[in-house]
């Protein structure tokens, strides 16, 4: 089960036993890792703003034979559900299309029960410093087409969508604010055929944190 693209998620950032566990799928829908939650026993609900994603979600159950609530969704709103109904919300690397992460924490937290937890795929920000053969650095951070429009070229918005590179700060430092505890977290490449994979460069993180059970 990977949040990043070639480090998978440790066996002990899940709870012992899945059973019945609600986990909450964070801008993780497209069949992935809702299927595996879904064999371990736990009553899946999947979130996602893009309907090819939930598409695939519901595709992916249907065929499986297991049951699963696929909602669409804008994350950067009020999350549409109840205080402390979730027992784990996986929230692969995507939060890169969000200008403000703050809110999801702070959401993240609200719907978390008490001893829950969050398993977060983040991008430090490496893969937006740059050029595309990823042997030049070509730009400074912060990475924000909104202040400078010129960064994404308007005819490669739709293959790439807008994206914001984050800070360490608004990352894990933004988790501990919104009110939980990091309790383990490791680095990962881009993977593949990928120069900074091949020279070892880190480009994202991985972030497992728990709401305080006195919460």
């Amino acid at each position: 089960m990977l949040l990043t693209p070639a480090r998978p998620v440790p066996r002990d950032w899940l709870f012992a036993d899945m059973r019945g566990r609600r986990v909450l799928g964070l801008a993780a829908g497209g069949g992935q890792q809702m299927p595996i939650f879904a064999a371990m026993g736990a009553v899946c609900t999947v979130l996602d703003y893009s309907e090819r994603q939930i598409a695939s979600e519901e595709l992916v159950a249907r065929r499986e034979g297991y049951e699963i609530r696929a909602i669409r969704a804008d994350m950067t709103r009020p999350l549409p559900f109840a205080d402390e109904e979730f027992d784990l919300i996986f929230h692969p690397v995507s939060n890169c299309y969000v200008e403000d992460v703050g809110a999801i924490w702070r959401e993240c937290a609200r719907v978390l029960r008490p001893g829950g937890r969050l398993l977060a795929g983040l991008d430090n920000g490496v893969n937006y410093i740059v050029d595309d053969d990823e042997e030049r650095i070509v730009q400074g951070l912060p990475f924000n087409p909104l202040r400078n429009p010129g960064l994404i070229p308007a005819e490669e918005l739709d293959e790439w969508g807008m994206q914001f590179s984050h800070t360490l700060d608004e990352q894990i430092r933004g988790q501990i604010q919104a009110g939980l505890s990091l309790i383990d977290l490791y680095e990962d490449t881009n993977g593949g055929e990928s120069r900074l994979h091949k020279l070892g460069i880190p480009t994202f993180w991985a972030t497992c944190a728990e709401k305080p059970a006195d919460a």
